[in-house]
C-alpha cells in the first residue's frame, strides 16, 4: 500500500498545486479571487461534509459549483433545507448529472447548466502528456487485454468468457493478489484506459475514460436508470446500450469528437462567465441561450482549453 500512496503523491507533486499551509480556511478567503467546488458526488447527502462543501466561509460572489454532483435521484427531506440554504448561496451553479438541474430548480428555484465532468475537459493528447506505461507491461500484453476497474468483486465468468473469446490476459486494477495491478498510480491507470482492447467497469470514471478513449466498454453489474450518473454520461454520448449491449465489441463512437467539442464550449462557456473573462469576443456562438455574452466556438477548445481560458498555466 505504501507503494500505491507513493504513486498518488509523486503524480500530485508533479502535475497538481496544493497547499495545507493554513489551519483555518477563513484565513484564505482573501487571497483567491473565486472557490470553485465540483465534482464526483460532491453533494452525496451521507456523511458531514456538507458543512465544507458549501463553503460557508466564503462570501457568496467569489463561489462557484463547477459540475457538481448529487450522486442520486432524490434528496431526503430532512437533508433539503440543508442544501436549500446551502446551494442558494452560490454565485454560479452547474451540475454533471441532467437531474441536477430539476433538483435545483425543485430545491431553490433556480437554473443550473448541465456540464461535462472535468476530466472530459482535457484533451486525449493532454492526458497522454501525464500517462505512464506500467514497468511490468510486458510482451503477453502488448497483442492487447482487457482491463477491469470495478469498484467491489467482479464475478470471473463476466470477463473471463469475453477475454476468452477475445483470446486476451485480463487485468484487473482491484486483484489484491496481483501486486502489479493493484498497485496502478494515476499516470499508469490513464495509460492502461488509453491503451485496452476492452474495458469492463462499474465506474463513473472507468465510462468517462473508456469514452474519452474510445475504448468498446460495458458498465457491468449496473441497471439502466438505475444512476444518474451514468445515465447522464451515457445519454450525452448516445452509448445507453453499454449496461446490456448485444455485441460489446461493437460500438458507435463516430458522434463523440462532435459531441465533446460542443460540450466543451459549453463548459468553458459557464467558467468564462463566472470568471469574468471573455478572451474569445466576437467568435461564433455556440452557448446564446445560457450565456449571450459570451461567445466561445467549440473548436476554441480542442487543444489546451484552460490555456486559452486563462490565460496561463493550467
Amino acid at each position: 500500500m505504501a507503494v500505491y500512496q507513493s504513486k498518488f503523491k509523486d503524480f500530485e507533486n508533479l502535475n497538481i498545486r496544493t497547499r495545507f499551509d493554513f489551519p483555518f480556511f477563513e484565513e484564505i478567503t482573501d487571497e483567491y479571487d473565486f472557490f470553485v467546488v465540483g465534482s464526483d458526488q460532491v453533494w452525496y447527502y451521507r456523511g458531514d461534509h456538507l458543512s465544507y462543501v458549501f463553503l460557508p466561509f466564503v462570501p457568496r460572489e467569489k463561489k462557484i459549483f463547477y459540475a457538481a454532483s448529487f450522486g442520486v435521484n432524490s434528496i431526503p427531506d430532512a437533508k433539503k433545507e440543508l442544501f436549500r440554504r446551502g446551494i442558494s448561496d452560490f454565485n454560479y451553479l452547474s451540475v454533471r448529472e441532467e437531474n441536477g438541474v430539476k433538483l435545483i430548480h425543485d430545491l431553490t428555484g433556480r437554473t443550473s447548466l448541465h456540464v461535462l465532468d472535468p476530466v472530459l475537459l482535457l484533451t486525449k493528447k493532454e492526458w497522454l502528456a501525464v500517462a505512464q506505461k506500467p514497468t511490468w507491461f510486458k510482451e503477453r500484453y502488448s497483442r492487447g487485454y482487457v482491463l477491469t476497474y470495478h469498484l467491489d468483486r467482479l464475478p470471473p465468468t463476466t470477463v473471463n468468457s469475453l477475454a476468452d473469446k477475445l483470446n486476451l490476459p485480463v487485468i484487473n486494477l482491484f486483484n489484491t493478489e496481483n501486486y502489479n495491478h493493484f498497485t496502478v498510480g494515476p499516470a499508469e491507470f490513464v495509460w492502461l484506459f488509453a491503451h485496452a482492447s476492452f474495458v469492463f467497469t462499474n465506474s463513473f470514471h472507468g465510462a468517462a475514460f473508456s469514452t474519452l478513449f474510445k475504448r468498446p466498454f460495458i458498465l457491468n453489474g449496473l441497471r439502466m436508470g438505475n444512476d444518474p450518473r451514468f445515465v447522464s454520461l451515457l445519454k450525452m454520448f448516445g452509448l445507453g446500450d453499454r449496461f446490456n449491449p448485444a455485441e460489446p465489441m461493437e460500438i458507435d463512437f463516430s458522434r463523440s469528437e462532435e459531441i465533446l467539442s460542443d460540450e466543451k464550449a459549453k463548459a468553458f462557456n459557464f467558467l468564462a462567465e463566472a470568471f469574468g473573462v471573455n478572451p474569445c469576443e466576437g467568435l461564433a456562438d455556440t452557448n446564446q441561450n445560457y450565456f449571450p455574452t459570451f461567445n466561445f466556438p467549440a473548436e476554441a477548445f480542442d487543444v489546451n482549453p484552460l490555456e486559452k481560458l486563462l490565460g496561463g498555466d493550467a
